[in-house]
């Protein structure tokens, strides 16, 4: 076992912080950005090639399974082989992955080419918009040709450097929202949106090649002499199998929304559905970022066979997940109608049953991929599979039965529907097995915030109808009292005083390493 140090847990302390610093000011910059660009883009393309344009990108999302688990196979090896200071490993599975990943493209352009082919009957658009959806998808082949620069960004993953990848998400947001402005303005209509999205993609990647610069000469130079040595190759081939079957689960039950509701409803629907649920989505996403953050310096506590420290950070980081998304939910959920009418006009607002259920499913989601990426960051993928296939075929059924049933909100019931079915009650347990964490205290560390939410929620609520805001300020000015309030109620109630102790350690050992 390697030895492990203080200094060495201060430096995980440290690169989790930033991670989530940087992943908040992305937040902010796409926050900002959002509110003005959104509703001059949906100005000028209008509803129905905007819901189209948010169905083809999730249509196009489906050809990532062409890389058949290969990515989610490679971020643990890489995670497990940084924390053994094992080069030779890291640069043998890097080698494997480009090329790996140049088969992978050039099936992602035959993907392309058929989504474009029977692209209209894949969202029924009027025939005006027809040629412009096929040639939108055929410009989305060209990010195919970027996709064997892939393997990095599992390095700097597995290097539990995610602050270099907020930096570069946020040159490549801004990038892709002036593209698509510029090219909306234009008239390009969904073809100018896709090529948005590729100069975005190309800004990500080059930034990605410079921060690799050195190890990326010597990674193309192997890769194209032949294949790395086969103990690479066969740790890859162990885990890609039921990464693929995992990463097919989950783009079925996350991309197939705005695709149910195209295909049953009208794709002119897409478009209340997508922005109705815009903060929610922003919200899991800042959520996801805790267990996206901290799941390399987790496998690696695992990998060190450092047990009891693991489940205290476990156990730890789902009561911050929990607080910290309930503080952000309850006032979306409070003001999401507000919020919407100012943003885009009443009319696009979905209604509040598609909220709430927006934001539980934001919560469960954010708390399950937590614990996800602990299992499939120390290697064990196989252990998540059953309980994901039958979510997912639950999901997919419950999503089209509630839609035909009651129409709009039809796929966020099959979500919830789907996560209390089977996610609720065996994560816990599966996490008990692998890792020897209490089910019980995992379940308190989510039960105990919720339940000084649900009636925090309902109070807040209540006084929204009352004295809610109407403008801006007024909404942003309650909107932050909320969700500060709860976080300091939650603060005294919730966390144990060993845990709020541990955190303001942390805390100040980030203050000093930024005033150092």
């Amino acid at each position: 076992m390697p030895a492990v140090s203080p200094a060495s847990d201060d430096v995980r302390t440290i690169r989790f912080i930033l991670t989530i610093v940087s992943r908040e000011a992305y937040t902010i910059v796409m926050v900002v950005v959002g509110l003005f660009a959104t509703p001059l883009i949906l100005h000028w393309l209008r509803d129905e090639r905007f819901g189209a344009f948010q169905v083809a990108t999730d249509w196009m999302g489906y050809l990532g399974l062409l890389e058949f688990g290969l990515g989610g196979a490679l971020m643990p090896l890489i995670a497990i082989s940084e924390a053994r200071r094992d080069e030779k490993s890291v640069h043998d599975l890097m080698v494997t992955g480009v090329r790996a990943y140049t088969k992978v493209a050039l099936a992602g352009v035959v993907g392309i080419v058929i989504l474009a082919i029977f692209a209209t009957r894949l969202i029924p658009v009027q025939a005006k918009y027809a040629l412009d959806l096929r040639i939108s998808f055929l410009i989305g082949g060209f990010g195919a040709f970027m996709t064997p620069l892939a393997p990095f960004k599992a390095l700097i993953e597995g290097r539990q450097q995610g602050y270099w990848l907020s930096a570069f998400l946020t040159a490549q947001s801004i990038t892709i929202t002036a593209g698509s402005l510029v090219l909306a303005w234009a008239g390009w209509g969904i073809t100018g949106q896709s090529v948005a999205v590729i100069a975005g993609a190309a800004v990500f990647n080059a930034a990605l090649l410079w921060l690799c610069r050195r190890e990326a000469p010597a990674i193309f130079l192997d890769a194209i002499k032949g294949p790395a040595p086969e103990a690479a190759r066969r740790d890859v081939r162990k885990l890609n199998m039921p990464t693929f079957l995992l990463n097919m689960c989950g783009r079925v039950s996350l991309l197939t929304d705005n695709i149910v509701v195209s295909g049953l409803l009208s794709p002119a629907l897409v478009t209340p559905f997508v922005l109705t649920q815009r903060l929610t989505s922003l919200a899991q996403r800042e959520l996801q970022t805790i267990g996206n953050a901290s799941w390399a310096a987790l496998a690696e506590l695992s990998a060190q066979g450092r047990k009891e420290v693991f489940s205290r950070r476990l156990l730890e980081l789902t009561r911050v997940v929990a607080v910290v998304g309930l503080a952000a939910l309850i006032p979306i959920v409070a003001f999401n109608r507000q919020f919407i009418s100012l943003w885009v006009g009443r009319e696009r607002y979905a209604g509040d049953l598609i909220t709430a259920l927006a934001a539980a499913n934001a919560l469960w989601q954010a708390i399950f991929s937590l614990w996800g990426w602990c299992v499939t960051g120390t290697g064990q993928i196989r252990k998540m599979l059953p309980m994901t296939i039958v979510q997912t075929v639950l999901n997919l059924a419950f999503s089209i039965a509630f839609t035909l049933a009651f129409g709009l909100a039809g796929p966020l019931l099959g979500t919830t529907a789907s996560f209390l079915a089977v996610s609720v009650w065996y994560m816990p347990i599966l996490m008990s097995d692998i890792f020897d964490v209490p089910a019980s205290k995992l379940v308190f560390s989510v039960v105990a915030p919720l339940a000084l939410a649900l009636p925090y929620a309902a109070l807040t609520g209540w006084l929204v109808r009352l004295y809610g805001a109407t403008g801006w300020f007024g909404v942003a000015y309650q909107m932050s009292a909320s969700a500060l309030i709860y976080l300091v109620l939650a603060w005294l109630v919730v966390f144990y005083p060993e845990e709020r102790a541990s955190l303001m350690s942390r805390f100040r050992l980030v203050l000093r390493a930024a005033t150092a």
